[in-house]
């Protein structure tokens, strides 16, 4: 799992869940990270590269959870995280995206989304 934008009673929050459900701790993305493939920060490297401005968002992008795990944690999240962050599996095509794009492109869905809604 991998977080961006989090505060530390969130961080926390998160930690727990994931802990009470023996599943890996999550990797937190920083915004000097933006411009680095979603494969490369979850394979654990860093590469702070500083011109890189990220939209202030809450985003959690899941990723090598099996359905049961999944349908847990995002309802284990929606019930005890303050914020309503935006969640996300990594697909086969997002993995190669820069978190920067990804985040761009999740956005963009959102804004869809509660347009339709309407």
């Amino acid at each position: 799992m991998l977080i961006f934008g989090f505060d530390k009673e969130d961080k926390q929050i998160m930690h727990d869940l994931l802990k009470k459900n023996n599943l890996p701790d999550y990797k937190v993305i920083e915004e000097s990270m933006g411009k680095m493939k979603i494969k490369d920060i979850l394979n654990g490297l860093k590469l702070d590269i500083y011109n890189c401005r990220l939209p202030q968002e809450k985003v959690i992008l899941l990723n090598n959870f099996n359905d049961e795990e999944l349908e847990k944690v995002i309802k284990d999240l929606r019930a005890n995280l303050i914020s309503k962050p935006i969640l996300a599996v990594v697909t086969e095509t997002s993995i190669e995206w820069t978190f920067e794009n990804l985040l761009e492109h999740l956005i963009e869905e959102r804004e869809w989304a509660k347009n339709y809604r309407k």
